[in-house]
């Protein structure tokens, strides 16, 4: 019998999860392009809750990803500014608490909302 799913041990050896007993599912996915002027994203996702879901952004471009700790284009590669609510994610460009005059990210990524379940 062939088996098949994802296994994770403790650092005891412990099986800690699997397939069998954690299972996840995509509610949405989509680009979250701030290249360009749009100022933030405010998603609807039915079915999102804070409690047993998340949202998660990959970004899609190399130019994207910060080179070092000092690259002086930091604030245009960071990552969003996300909130939750149930049924819903906003996606902003910065920190709404930060400066007028504070760059805001210029990233292109892949946004993920997922549930999961044990």
């Amino acid at each position: 019998m062939a088996l098949f799913g994802l296994r994770v041990f403790n650092e005891s050896g412990q099986l800690a999860m699997d397939t069998n007993s954690f299972t996840y599912q995509v509610l949405w996915q989509g680009v979250i392009d701030f290249s360009g002027a749009t100022p933030s994203y405010t998603i609807s996702i039915p079915g999102f809750n804070p409690a047993n879901c998340v949202f998660m952004i990959i970004p899609t471009r190399a130019q994207d990803v910060q080179s070092a700790e000092n690259d002086g284009l930091g604030n245009t590669k960071s990552y969003p500014y996300v909130t939750t609510t149930s049924g819903q994610v906003t996606v902003l460009a910065k920190n709404p608490s930060a400066a007028a005059g504070v760059t805001q990210t210029r990233i292109v990524a892949k946004g993920y909302a997922i549930r999961f379940s044990t």
